[in-house]
């Protein structure tokens, strides 16, 4: 098979950027917004499923964005939807077997359904990353979690991709939120306590939210009801 190919940087009408959105021979793809469009003419339709090839970090990557049902069945549990697939850019490494949940310039991250125990696999230096409009932001663990709190028009969500809070993103939310609640898993609730206090010592509104399961696995009006109840 015939793999598609890079071809040029350029704006991206969708965020803005100057030369974020890179052109393949059957598609563009944008690492600022991660927003995927398939290029209309007959020739690029027969290659969609061709792998894009994507470099971070000298680790090179292929994608496709047809993904496998199993993967698929996997988001599908969680209620994330086939828009929101397409909107957050979420794609297939098919010779890694992992499933691309965010890809940026210098870093991406995805659940591993391959060879390993490892159940999330990353390369690069983690972004900072805030899903939805909301004023009050909510620090997560994961990226799914996060779009699901984007549902929301009162909260904000950023996945740290792990469980700490780096201080090159702490000190871009301070300045852009005055209520940060820590949304954690049960047994980090350690680490949730860490990084309350010391958003509070920057004046932030904070608190820690503790629940048996990730938000990810609740549906919206039980996200409200869980973030309503610590105001």
């Amino acid at each position: 098979q015939k793999m598609s190919k890079f071809i040029k940087l350029g704006p991206c009408e969708a965020c803005g950027s100057k030369d974020n959105r890179a052109e393949y021979t059957n598609g563009f793809w944008c690492f600022g917004c991660s927003k995927y469009e398939t290029k209309k003419d007959t020739k690029s339709l027969r290659e969609r499923i061709n792998p894009i090839s994507v470099n971070i970090n000298s680790q090179v990557l292929n994608i496709v964005h047809e993904i496998p049902v199993t993967p698929l069945k996997w988001l599908l549990s969680y209620g994330i939807t086939q828009k929101e697939i397409k909107k957050y850019g979420i794609s297939w490494a098919p010779q890694e077997k992992i499933l691309v949940l965010c890809m940026k310039k210098d870093y991406w991250q995805g659940r591993n359904f391959g060879y390993g125990n490892q159940k999330y696999k990353s390369n690069g230096n983690k972004p900072s990353l805030i899903y939805g409009k909301g004023k009050t932001l909510v620090l997560v663990e994961d990226i799914l979690s996060a779009i699901k709190i984007s549902r929301t028009e009162n909260y904000a969500a950023l996945p740290l991709l792990g469980s700490s809070l780096s201080k090159d993103t702490e000190s871009k939310i301070i300045k852009r939120y005055k209520t940060i609640y820590v949304w954690l898993d049960r047994d980090k609730a350690k680490n949730s306590i860490l990084i309350k206090n010391r958003l509070r010592s920057f004046d932030i509104i904070s608190k820690t939210i503790l629940t048996t399961l990730d938000p990810k696995v609740y549906s919206k009006q039980n996200i409200i009801n869980i973030l309503e109840e610590k105001k």
